[in-house]
Protein backbone atom coordinates (compact mmCIF):
# COMPACT_ATOMS: atom_id res chain seq x y z
CA UNK A 1 0.00 0.00 0.00
CA UNK A 2 1.27 3.35 -1.11
CA UNK A 3 1.18 6.48 1.57
CA UNK A 4 0.18 9.54 0.75
CA UNK A 5 2.33 12.34 0.81
CA UNK A 6 -0.07 13.71 3.35
CA UNK A 7 0.12 10.65 5.86
CA UNK A 8 4.05 10.58 5.41
CA UNK A 9 3.99 14.27 6.43
CA UNK A 10 2.20 13.20 9.69
CA UNK A 11 4.05 10.46 10.06
CA UNK A 12 6.79 12.78 10.55
CA UNK A 13 5.59 15.42 12.65
CA UNK A 14 7.01 14.09 15.96
CA UNK A 15 10.80 13.67 14.43
CA UNK A 16 10.13 17.59 13.68
CA UNK A 17 8.72 18.61 16.98
CA UNK A 18 11.85 19.78 19.13
CA UNK A 19 13.09 21.96 16.21
CA UNK A 20 9.55 23.78 15.75
CA UNK A 21 9.42 25.19 19.27
CA UNK A 22 9.92 28.52 20.26
CA UNK A 23 9.92 29.06 16.56
CA UNK A 24 7.79 32.25 15.64
CA UNK A 25 7.73 32.64 11.56
CA UNK A 26 8.84 30.01 8.79
CA UNK A 27 9.46 31.09 4.91
CA UNK A 28 9.10 27.93 3.01
CA UNK A 29 11.19 28.22 -0.07
CA UNK A 30 10.74 26.40 -3.17
CA UNK A 31 6.98 25.63 -1.69
CA UNK A 32 5.82 23.36 -4.53
CA UNK A 33 2.51 21.57 -3.85
CA UNK A 34 2.67 23.71 -0.22
CA UNK A 35 1.02 20.39 1.59
CA UNK A 36 3.88 19.85 3.80
CA UNK A 37 3.87 23.23 5.57
CA UNK A 38 0.32 23.73 5.36
CA UNK A 39 0.33 20.58 7.09
CA UNK A 40 2.69 21.72 9.62
CA UNK A 41 0.69 25.00 9.89
CA UNK A 42 -2.52 23.22 11.05
CA UNK A 43 0.05 21.47 13.77
CA UNK A 44 1.66 23.91 14.89
CA UNK A 45 -0.93 27.30 14.26
CA UNK A 46 1.17 29.61 16.38
CA UNK A 47 4.20 29.80 13.82
CA UNK A 48 3.29 32.55 11.21
CA UNK A 49 4.16 31.00 7.43
CA UNK A 50 4.81 32.50 4.06
CA UNK A 51 5.77 30.58 0.78
CA UNK A 52 7.27 31.74 -1.86
CA UNK A 53 8.23 29.60 -5.48
CA UNK A 54 9.45 30.32 -9.03
CA UNK A 55 5.99 29.24 -9.94
CA UNK A 56 2.06 28.82 -8.39
CA UNK A 57 1.86 24.64 -8.32
CA UNK A 58 0.12 24.64 -5.07
CA UNK A 59 -2.34 21.82 -3.81
CA UNK A 60 -3.19 24.03 -0.29
CA UNK A 61 -3.88 28.02 -0.69
CA UNK A 62 -4.31 28.97 2.72
CA UNK A 63 -1.03 30.05 3.15
CA UNK A 64 1.00 33.74 2.35
CA UNK A 65 2.45 32.88 -0.98
CA UNK A 66 4.73 34.80 -3.90
CA UNK A 67 5.83 34.25 -6.73
CA UNK A 68 9.71 35.16 -6.95
CA UNK A 69 12.25 35.45 -9.45
CA UNK A 70 14.26 33.00 -8.04
CA UNK A 71 17.38 35.06 -7.33
CA UNK A 72 16.12 37.39 -4.76
CA UNK A 73 13.92 36.59 -2.28
CA UNK A 74 11.30 39.49 -1.73
CA UNK A 75 11.30 39.66 2.08
CA UNK A 76 13.45 41.91 4.34
CA UNK A 77 16.86 40.79 6.05
CA UNK A 78 16.57 38.70 9.00
CA UNK A 79 12.51 38.98 8.75
CA UNK A 80 12.24 35.18 9.28
CA UNK A 81 13.44 32.66 12.33
CA UNK A 82 13.37 29.92 9.67
CA UNK A 83 13.86 29.42 6.33
CA UNK A 84 13.26 25.96 5.11
CA UNK A 85 13.75 24.31 2.24
CA UNK A 86 11.70 20.53 2.00
CA UNK A 87 13.43 18.86 -1.38
CA UNK A 88 13.94 22.35 -3.11
CA UNK A 89 17.61 22.35 -3.66
CA UNK A 90 18.51 19.51 -5.80
CA UNK A 91 15.87 21.71 -8.40
CA UNK A 92 17.65 24.75 -8.44
CA UNK A 93 20.18 25.79 -10.87
CA UNK A 94 22.02 27.61 -8.61
CA UNK A 95 21.68 26.27 -5.39
CA UNK A 96 24.00 28.31 -3.87
CA UNK A 97 22.82 31.69 -4.42
CA UNK A 98 19.31 30.20 -3.37
CA UNK A 99 21.04 28.96 -0.04
CA UNK A 100 22.60 32.43 0.57
CA UNK A 101 19.11 34.07 0.09
CA UNK A 102 17.57 31.73 2.72
CA UNK A 103 20.59 32.63 5.01
CA UNK A 104 19.85 36.28 4.41
CA UNK A 105 16.28 36.55 5.35
CA UNK A 106 16.74 34.09 8.43
CA UNK A 107 18.20 33.00 11.70
CA UNK A 108 18.39 29.64 10.80
CA UNK A 109 17.75 27.49 7.69
CA UNK A 110 16.33 24.42 7.81
CA UNK A 111 17.06 21.60 4.75
CA UNK A 112 15.69 18.53 4.13
CA UNK A 113 17.59 16.80 1.12
CA UNK A 114 18.08 13.25 -0.06
CA UNK A 115 21.66 11.74 -1.41
CA UNK A 116 21.65 8.73 -3.54
CA UNK A 117 22.91 5.43 -1.68
CA UNK A 118 26.30 4.27 -2.91
CA UNK A 119 24.91 1.63 -4.70
CA UNK A 120 22.71 4.24 -6.92
CA UNK A 121 22.82 4.43 -10.90
CA UNK A 122 22.12 7.98 -11.42
CA UNK A 123 20.43 8.13 -14.07
CA UNK A 124 17.97 5.16 -12.70
CA UNK A 125 17.46 7.68 -9.78
CA UNK A 126 16.88 11.09 -12.14
CA UNK A 127 14.39 9.15 -14.20
CA UNK A 128 12.62 8.00 -10.64
CA UNK A 129 12.83 10.71 -9.35
CA UNK A 130 10.82 12.85 -12.31
CA UNK A 131 8.42 9.71 -11.90
CA UNK A 132 7.82 10.76 -8.14
CA UNK A 133 7.16 14.72 -8.81
CA UNK A 134 4.90 12.90 -11.91
CA UNK A 135 3.16 11.12 -9.19
CA UNK A 136 2.13 13.90 -6.89
CA UNK A 137 1.60 16.07 -9.93
CA UNK A 138 4.60 18.24 -10.31
CA UNK A 139 6.24 19.57 -13.43
CA UNK A 140 9.07 19.74 -12.51
CA UNK A 141 11.99 18.60 -14.98
CA UNK A 142 15.11 20.11 -13.06
CA UNK A 143 17.32 17.14 -11.54
CA UNK A 144 20.67 17.26 -10.10
CA UNK A 145 21.24 15.23 -7.03
CA UNK A 146 23.73 15.84 -4.31
CA UNK A 147 25.60 13.44 -3.25
CA UNK A 148 27.07 13.73 0.89
CA UNK A 149 29.36 15.21 0.11
CA UNK A 150 28.41 17.76 -2.29
CA UNK A 151 25.57 19.15 -0.38
CA UNK A 152 28.18 19.77 2.62
CA UNK A 153 30.79 21.69 -0.07
CA UNK A 154 27.59 23.82 -0.56
CA UNK A 155 26.95 24.44 2.87
CA UNK A 156 30.79 25.79 3.57
CA UNK A 157 30.24 27.91 0.30
CA UNK A 158 27.74 29.59 2.08
CA UNK A 159 29.37 29.70 5.38
CA UNK A 160 26.74 27.89 7.01
CA UNK A 161 27.32 25.20 10.17
CA UNK A 162 25.21 22.24 10.74
CA UNK A 163 23.71 22.36 14.00
CA UNK A 164 21.88 18.77 13.77
CA UNK A 165 21.16 16.54 11.02
CA UNK A 166 18.35 13.61 11.37
CA UNK A 167 18.04 10.82 9.22
CA UNK A 168 14.45 10.41 8.00
CA UNK A 169 12.79 7.31 7.66
CA UNK A 170 12.23 6.93 3.82
CA UNK A 171 10.02 3.93 2.94
CA UNK A 172 9.97 4.66 -0.56
CA UNK A 173 11.31 2.21 -3.48
CA UNK A 174 14.32 4.50 -4.16
CA UNK A 175 17.84 3.94 -3.56
CA UNK A 176 18.27 7.11 -1.34
CA UNK A 177 18.97 8.43 2.03
CA UNK A 178 16.82 11.82 3.19
CA UNK A 179 18.42 13.35 5.68
CA UNK A 180 17.22 16.99 7.64
CA UNK A 181 19.84 20.06 8.42
CA UNK A 182 19.61 22.81 10.77
CA UNK A 183 21.70 25.32 9.70
CA UNK A 184 23.06 28.54 11.04
CA UNK A 185 25.95 30.90 9.80
CA UNK A 186 27.22 31.15 13.42
CA UNK A 187 29.25 28.44 15.69
CA UNK A 188 27.57 25.85 17.62
CA UNK A 189 27.59 26.14 20.80
CA UNK A 190 28.68 22.55 21.22
CA UNK A 191 31.54 22.77 19.04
Amino acid sequence: MNKSLEDIIFDLIELFRPHIEDIGSVLDIGTGTSLPIHIFAEIFPEVRYNTVDIVDIRKRKKLPFVIYDGKTLPFDNLEFDVSLLNETLHHCEDPESVLIEATRVARSVYVIEHFPNPDANIKELVKTEIYALINFDIDCQFYKPFTEHSLYLLFKKASLKVWDRIEIPYFGKRKIRKYFFKLNNKIPESA
